[in-house]
C-alpha cells in the first residue's frame, strides 16, 4: 500500500493528506515512512479543505457556542504554559536540551497540536476532542523523536504531520457515524452564502466538487425552511439522506477563515510567541478596533456544534447514517 501511494505522489508531484488519509489506512510505521520521504524529497503538500466563507452567520451569538467558555479558557491555559515553558527552556544549558525526556517534549509540541487542530477544525467535529486526538499523534510522532533526528533536523515537519494524521482519522472515522441530512445541511447553507457573494452555479459546484443537479436538489429542499422546521422534520430529513451520498472527508467546510487562524495562532502563541493586538493589527492589516472583536468570533466558530445535539438525539429513531 504504501509503495502505492509514493508512486503516486512521485507521478503527481504533489500529495494531500486528506485525500490520503480517507483512502487509506497507514499505520503509524508506514506514515512514517510516508512522512520521511515526502521529507527528503520536499514534496509539496496540497490542501483541498474548502474555506469557510463565514456562510454560517448567528443572529445570536451564543446559541451554538457551547463549549466557548471551555475553549477559551483552555487556549489561555496554553498561553501561559507557553510563556512559562520558553523561560524554563532559555535557563536550560546546551547539555540539557540534548537530554529532553518525553514528557519535555510531549510539553514542548504540545502547542501543534493545537495548531493544527486550529487548523482542521470543520463543522460537525467538537474543537476539543479534536486537540485531543492531535495529542495522541504528538505523542506517537514522539516516539520516532531519536529516528526522526538520525535523518533530519526538522523534528516538526515530522511531529505535526503525526498531530494531523490523527486529527484526519478521526474525522474520518466519526463520518461513518454522521447522519447525511446534517451535512445536507451545512452544504446548502455554503452553497446559500456563495450565491449571495455573487458566484454562479458552475463556480459553486466546482468548488464545492459536486454536480449542479445537486445543488439544485438542495436548494429544492432547504430554500424556505426554518432550522426549527428542519429539526425532527422526517420527510425532509430522509429525502436530504437520499440525495446525499458519502460525502469525502476534505469537502467538509472549515469553521475558520485564515485571518481567524492567524488571529488565533497569534493572540496565543502557537507559533513562534504571543503577539499583542496592536502587533497582530500591524502584520494582519486590520485595525486595532477590530483586533479582539475578530477573536472572539473565532472563538464563537471553534464552539458551533452545527445542529449536533438535535440531531444526535434522534439517531436512533430515524436511522440517517451514512454508509
Amino acid at each position: 500500500m504504501i509503495r502505492k501511494i509514493i508512486d503516486d505522489i512521485e507521478k503527481n508531484g504533489n500529495f494531500s493528506f486528506e485525500k490520503i488519509i480517507e483512502n487509506n489506512s497507514l499505520s503509524d510505521d508506514d506514515f512514517f515512512e510516508l512522512l520521511k520521504f515526502i521529507h527528503l524529497k520536499n514534496i509539496p503538500e496540497i490542501r483541498t479543505s474548502l474555506d469557510n466563507n463565514d456562510f454560517i452567520v448567528l443572529e445570536n451569538e451564543n446559541y451554538y457556542v457551547e463549549e466557548k467558555d471551555i475553549i477559551k479558557s483552555y487556549l489561555e491555559d496554553i498561553k501561559e504554559k507557553y510563556s512559562e515553558y520558553n523561560e524554563t527552556e532559555n535557563k536550560k544549558n546546551s547539555e540539557n536540551k540534548k537530554k529532553e525526556e518525553n514528557g519535555e517534549l510531549i510539553d514542548k509540541y504540545l502547542k501543534v497540536a493545537v495548531r493544527e487542530s486550529l487548523l482542521y477544525s470543520k463543522f460537525g467535529f467538537s474543537f476539543l476532542d479534536t486537540v485531543q486526538e492531535a495529542t495522541l499523534g504528538v505523542i506517537s510522532g514522539i516516539n520516532y523523536y531519536d529516528r526522526i533526528k538520525e535523518i533530519s533536523e526538522d523534528t516538526d515537519f515530522f511531529i505535526k504531520n503525526f498531530a494531523v494524521k490523527y486529527i484526519l482519522e478521526f474525522q474520518k472515522n466519526l463520518l461513518k457515524d454522521i447522519k447525511a441530512s446534517e451535512l445536507s445541511y451545512i452544504l446548502y447553507l455554503k452553497v446559500k452564502a456563495d450565491k449571495e457573494a455573487g458566484r454562479n452555479m458552475e463556480e459553486i459546484s466546482r468548488q464545492m466538487n459536486v454536480t449542479p443537479e445537486y445543488i439544485k436538489d438542495l436548494e429544492k429542499l432547504f430554500d424556505g425552511v426554518e432550522l426549527e422546521e428542519l429539526i425532527g422534520n422526517e420527510q425532509i430529513l430522509e429525502r436530504a439522506d437520499k440525495i446525499t451520498q458519502m460525502y469525502i472527508l476534505e469537502n467538509i467546510p472549515k469553521k475558520l477563515s485564515y485571518i481567524d487562524e492567524k488571529i488565533l495562532v497569534m493572540s496565543y502563541g502557537l507559533d513562534d510567541k504571543v503577539y499583542n493586538e496592536k502587533e497582530i493589527a500591524k502584520i494582519l492589516n486590520i485595525s486595532l478596533h477590530n483586533v479582539n472583536i475578530l477573536k472572539e468570533k473565532a472563538i464563537n466558530k471553534l464552539s458551533i456544534d452545527l445542529l449536533k445535539n438535535e440531531f444526535a438525539r434522534n439517531a436512533e429513531e430515524m436511522e440517517y447514517m451514512i454508509n
